[in-house]
């Protein structure tokens, strides 16, 4: 009967030890697959001479050239010295909005000595932003 009783307990362990982990697991894998937008070879606070290489990064979605409409899809813009755009909203072309729609994922820019706020925005094939898949860092140019 003691036996019995230890091998229930074991199981029941077990049966804990299990579901937790693979709760643990399921958490890591949506945090992961959460979309987003990220300098690739760039940290907020970064000290450049100008021209620079600018790689752009994205997780959960992929990129391509601007035109149609695709789910979990679209392309990179710089923003310089503004912040992320609300979700629909269509980003304007002016000097301070960089579009990238032949579908890049690297670029130069060249800004004249100073500091910058530079804001990732990925956007779909309209130019209508994704809203919160953005990226903004802080960088000086020399």
């Amino acid at each position: 009967m003691k036996t019995l009783n230890n091998i229930k307990l074991l199981i029941l362990l077990f049966a804990i030890v299990i579901s937790a982990c693979q709760s643990s697991t399921n958490t890591n894998q949506k945090a992961a697959t959460e979309p987003s937008v990220f300098f690739k070879n760039i940290q907020n606070g970064a000290i450049l001479s100008s021209p620079f290489i600018v790689e752009m990064g994205v997780d959960g979605m992929e990129v391509e050239p601007s035109g149609k409409i695709n789910t979990n899809k679209g392309h990179h813009h710089i923003i310089i010295n503004k912040t992320c755009m609300e979700d629909g909203e269509i980003i304007p072309v002016d000097n301070q909005h960089i579009h990238y729609g032949g579908g890049q994922k690297e670029a130069q820019l060249d800004l004249e000595p100073g500091n910058y706020s530079l804001t990732l925005q990925f956007a779909n094939g309209m130019h209508q932003s994704y809203g919160e898949m953005c990226k903004t860092i802080n960088v000086t140019i020399r």
